[in-house]
């Protein structure tokens, strides 16, 4: 028996994408706090670890320069994923709240500062995701003139995580004294500058923002590609990835694993989370008339468009009923393991193919009753090693993870194979649970 199962909830998109679906919830209202609220509470029913919000910093545009397809679609439209977060973490007791923030177009002090409060005020239950950046738009909207390349965005990336960790080490754990009756505040002795000066910034220090409580946040990234996964070995608490096949998953599972040992970390300090979306229902005929539910023409575009994003690569140039073609790599400047990861065993699934496969979320074609599900994740688990999944869920489809928690979840709970209670106070305690 593997150790229990970690979940979390990834909302790639806290905006208007999924308003049309025939699954959202009625009167649900993207701009309005109540839809979120409401998704992160009923997975904290379910006694996640956490949800974690994707963010956008501009709209893209296609290879002819125009923004027009993805504001139709409402594409990269999006709330400020820091400030969702804490609006989601006043109305959550227990649950971990993620924030996606830029290494490429924040500013590490201010993202240090900002962390620190973020997590006092939620008592250690934020997570940053970081993100590297690569869409041409956001960086356009910060004055560059270009998107820098893969590698080295990940290259800043180390510099930047080395000025905020050194930002949140410039007071020590026990600077600050509070004491009534001589109304010391903390002991500047302990509060120290840390004139850090690379070769990407530079940061006289200390910060003016008490570090957080564990002495840095809990970090979560969803690094795929070689150099990404270097970084999450790294710096990484917590990684998502999607994965085609188990196969592809217990190779990505051990290599990241061995990585961390590199850097002398201990492998279950860092957790590996898959991403999927399960078909469920009462009987099997209804779970297999749930999965050969056509998908829309609307939302196959709309996928396309957010694979295009996704690589900085717009794929609506190609041929919608080809097999499309191995690229390489080196040369995609956004997600680069995006179409990589469907050409899995010599297969080349065509863009429908692809697209369709991204709209349903259903990796690994985990179908069936809730018993059956449960079967298939914990078998999964065990052959992988660990460490658990994130289902990737629109915020508008609350019936769905309702009827996750109601039917799935005390499945898995009655098993022993996750959480029946929180036992920890903060994310991290959660994490490393089991």
């Amino acid at each position: 028996m593997t150790n229990k199962i970690h979940f979390g909830w990834f909302s790639q998109c806290a905006g208007p994408i999924g308003f049309d679906s025939p699954n959202a919830t009625e009167g649900a209202d993207w701009r309005e706090p109540e839809m979120y609220q409401k998704m992160a509470q009923i997975c904290e029913n379910g006694k996640f670890d956490f949800a974690l919000f994707a963010d956008h910093l501009g709209i893209s545009v296609d290879s002819g320069n125009r923004i027009d397809t993805h504001v139709e679609q409402g594409v990269t439209v999006c709330h400020d994923s820091t400030v969702l977060a804490a609006t989601v973490a006043a109305h959550t007791k227990h649950l971990g709240v993620g924030t996606t923030m830029s290494t490429s177009l924040t500013l590490p002090y201010q993202l240090a500062r900002q962390i620190s409060s973020l997590d006092h005020l939620t008592k250690g239950r934020v997570a940053w995701n970081i993100v590297t950046s690569y869409s041409k738009g956001a960086f356009d909207n910060f004055g560059y003139d270009s998107v820098p390349e893969h590698d080295a965005r990940y290259d800043q990336a180390d510099e930047f995580m080395d000025l905020c960790c050194q930002l949140w080490g410039s007071w020590e754990k026990d600077a600050v004294v509070m004491d009534k009756a001589s109304g010391l505040f903390a002991d500047p002795d302990k509060v120290k500058p840390i004139h850090f000066k690379g070769n990407y910034y530079k940061s006289a220090g200390p910060l003016n923002m008490v570090p957080p409580a564990a002495g840095r946040p809990v970090m979560i990234q969803a690094g795929s590609s070689n150099r990404g996964m270097e970084f999450a070995s790294r710096w990484a608490d917590a990684v998502i990835v999607a994965k085609q096949t188990v196969e592809d998953m217990k190779k990505y599972y051990d290599s990241l694993k061995e990585m961390a040992r590199k850097y002398g970390r201990k492998p279950e300090e860092v957790k590996v989370l898959f991403i999927i979306k399960p078909i469920f229902a009462a009987t099997e005929e209804l779970a297999a008339q749930k999965a050969a539910e056509p998908v829309s023409d609307n939302e196959l575009h709309r996928a396309i468009t957010q694979l295009s994003h996704r690589m900085n690569f717009d794929l609506s140039k190609l041929e919608l009923d080809e097999p499309v073609p191995v690229m390489n790599e080196k040369g995609i400047t956004g997600g680069q393991t995006t179409l990589s990861r469907h050409q899995t065993a010599g297969h080349r699934p065509t863009l429908r193919e692809i697209a369709t496969r991204e709209v349903v979320g259903n990796n690994l074609n985990i179908t069936g009753t809730p018993e059956q599900v449960a079967d298939q994740l914990q078998q999964i688990m065990e052959t992988i090693g660990g460490d658990g999944f994130v289902l990737r869920v629109n915020p508008h489809e609350h019936g769905y993870m309702q009827e996750f928690v109601d039917t799935v979840v005390p499945v898995l709970q009655q098993r022993g194979a996750i959480r029946q209670q929180y036992t920890g106070d903060t994310l991290r305690d959660n994490l490393l649970e089991f």
